[in-house]
């Protein structure tokens, strides 16, 4: 009976060691987090007042919510900023595919997005291939994501999944 009370003491021993050990881990990351946790929420304020400056500018250049969650919220719309850059000269979705590398599937979604906003329209038709070419109000919101560019970099987030890299 002493035996098994003797192991079981070193059991509690050996466990409360353990125990310790876990406690100053536990120090340690709440330690760290003092200095973390402000830091992070610095960035995500940081992360909110730029986004708010962005949004500001599609306001005052007369653009809705909409179209700032076509580019800047939805995914794909980096892949839209790329099309409106191609358009400077009359294409096809196929030529536009190809250069960007992408399925022209994709590319006539995108298409059809930005000639319901306005961005893009019919130049040409020829059969079942279609002109496309960039509207005046496309050139506005090229000019606006340059001028942002100038002053705040990046504007359009870079993708981070293959999927969205190819704007699908």
């Amino acid at each position: 009976m002493g035996t098994t009370a003797n192991s079981s003491l070193a059991g509690l021993a050996g466990s409360f060691g353990a125990a310790s050990g876990g406690e100053s881990l536990l120090r340690e990351m709440q330690a760290a987090s003092l200095f973390l946790a402000p830091l992070c929420w610095i960035l995500v304020g940081g992360a909110w007042v730029w986004r708010g400056r962005v949004r500001a500018r599609y306001s005052e250049m007369g653009f809705g919510s909409d179209v700032f969650e076509l580019f800047m919220k939805m995914k794909g719309g980096a892949t839209r900023v790329k099309v409106l850059n191609l358009l400077s000269s009359p294409k096809d979705r196929l030529q536009i595919a190809n250069e960007l590398g992408v399925d022209w599937k994709t590319i006539d979604r995108h298409v059809k997005t930005l000639n319901k906003y306005g961005f893009v329209r019919e130049q040409a038709e020829f059969g079942s291939v279609r002109l496309y070419e960039v509207t005046p109000l496309g050139k506005m919101i090229l000019n606006l994501f340059d001028e942002l560019e100038a002053t705040d970099g990046p504007v359009v987030p870079n993708p981070a999944t293959p999927e969205e890299r190819l704007g699908t």
